[in-house]
C-alpha cells in the first residue's frame, strides 16, 4: 500500500487506491511506520485524550495563575460566569475548554502540544465540548471520538508537510491557525461529513486567520496566546455550521495552505515569535519583559 502523500489531493487518490476510510487509512500507515498493532495505537490515542481532559479539568477546577501575572485563571471565571449573552451549551463549553487547557500549559502543566503548546486547547477544547454538551456516549475509549481527533491529526500533518506548524516559522497562522482548522476538521467527522466535507471545513477555519502574527509579551506563550484559544474555537465552530449548512471553501484546502505558506514566508521576523514586535513591542507588553527580568 502507497504510504505517502503530502497535500490533501494525494490523500485522497491514496485513500481511494485503499478502499479505507481516513482513521482507517492513517491507523494503518502509523502500524506500518512504527510497528504496533491498532489496538496499541488506539490505547496511546486514548491515552493522550485523556490528558486533554486532565488538563481541562484541571484548568476549570483550579484557577491558574501564572509567575508573570498574564495569567489569571480566565477559565475558571467564564466557566462560572453569569453573563454569557449566548446561550448555548456547546459554544459556552468550547470557549471554556480551549480557555483551560492553554491556561494549564501556560502555567506549566501537562498538556498534549495539538498541534503545539501555544495552540494546545483549540482543537481538544471544542471536541469535549461537543461531547459534553451533545453526546455523552463518547469518551477516550470510543472509536468514533478517537476518530475526530485522528482526522484532526491530519489535517495537522498536511499543514506541517506544506507550510509549518512552528510560530516562529510562519506566524500564528501556523499555530492557532492550524488548530483551528484541525479543531473544524474533527468537529466536522463527528457530525457526519467524509473526508473531503471535513477538510473543506478546515479550509474554511484556515482562510480566516491567514496573515495571523505571533507577537507574544515578554517571549512567554501567555497573551496573547491562551484568550486566543478561546477565540479560534469559536472560529472552528463557526467554520462547521458553515459547512453544515452546505456553504463550502471557495478556495480548496491545499490552495490555502499554499497561500499560507506565502504569507508566512513574507511576515517580518518581528512578528514571527521573536516578541519583537506587535503586542509584544507596545509599552504595557515591554513592562513585562522588565518584570520577568
Amino acid at each position: 500500500m502507497n504510504w505517502k502523500f503530502s497535500t490533501a489531493s494525494e490523500l485522497f487518490a491514496r485513500l481511494d487506491e485503499s478502499g479505507l476510510d481516513l482513521p482507517a487509512y492513517l491507523l494503518a500507515r502509523e502500524s506500518f511506520y512504527a510497528g504496533k498493532t491498532e489496538m496499541e495505537l488506539r490505547e496511546e490515542i486514548a491515552r493522550r485524550i485523556r490528558v486533554t481532559k486532565a488538563a481541562l479539568d484541571r484548568g476549570i477546577r483550579e484557577p491558574q495563575v501564572s509567575f508573570s501575572g498574564m495569567t489569571q485563571g480566565g477559565a475558571a471565571k467564564l466557566a462560572h460566569s453569569e453573563s454569557w449573552p449566548v446561550e448555548d451549551d456547546l459554544f459556552r463549553r468550547a470557549l471554556t475548554y480551549a480557555l483551560a487547557i492553554n491556561e494549564v500549559n501556560a502555567c506549566g502543566g501537562k498538556v498534549v502540544a495539538f498541534p503545539t503548546a501555544g495552540s494546545c486547547g483549540i482543537a481538544p477544547g471544542l471536541l469535549w465540548a461537543y461531547r459534553d454538551a451533545r453526546d455523552a456516549a463518547l469518551g477516550p475509549d470510543h472509536p468514533r471520538f478517537q476518530d475526530a481527533f485522528i482526522v484532526a491529526s491530519a489535517v495537522g500533518m498536511l499543514i506541517a508537510a506544506r507550510a509549518t506548524l512552528a510560530g516562529a516559522a510562519g506566524g500564528c497562522q501556523a499555530e492557532c491557525g492550524a488548530a483551528a482548522a484541525m479543531a473544524a476538521a474533527g468537529l466536522a467527522w463527528l457530525l457526519g461529513e467524509d473526508e473531503r466535507g471535513s477538510l473543506d471545513a478546515a479550509a474554511l477555519a484556515l482562510k480566516n486567520t491567514l496573515g495571523l502574527v505571533c507577537d507574544p509579551i515578554a517571549g512567554l506563550v501567555e497573551v496573547p496566546c491562551t484568550k486566543r484559544n478561546a477565540f479560534m474555537a469559536a472560529e472552528a465552530l463557526t467554520a462547521v455550521c458553515l459547512k453544515r449548512a452546505g456553504i463550502s471553501s471557495v478556495i480548496p484546502f491545499d490552495e490555502v495552505l499554499g497561500a499560507m505558506k506565502m504569507i508566512g514566508d513574507s511576515m517580518p521576523s518581528t512578528l514571527k515569535e521573536s516578541a519583537e514586535g506587535g503586542l509584544a513591542a507596545t509599552p504595557t507588553g515591554l513592562s513585562y519583559w522588565e518584570k520577568i527580568k
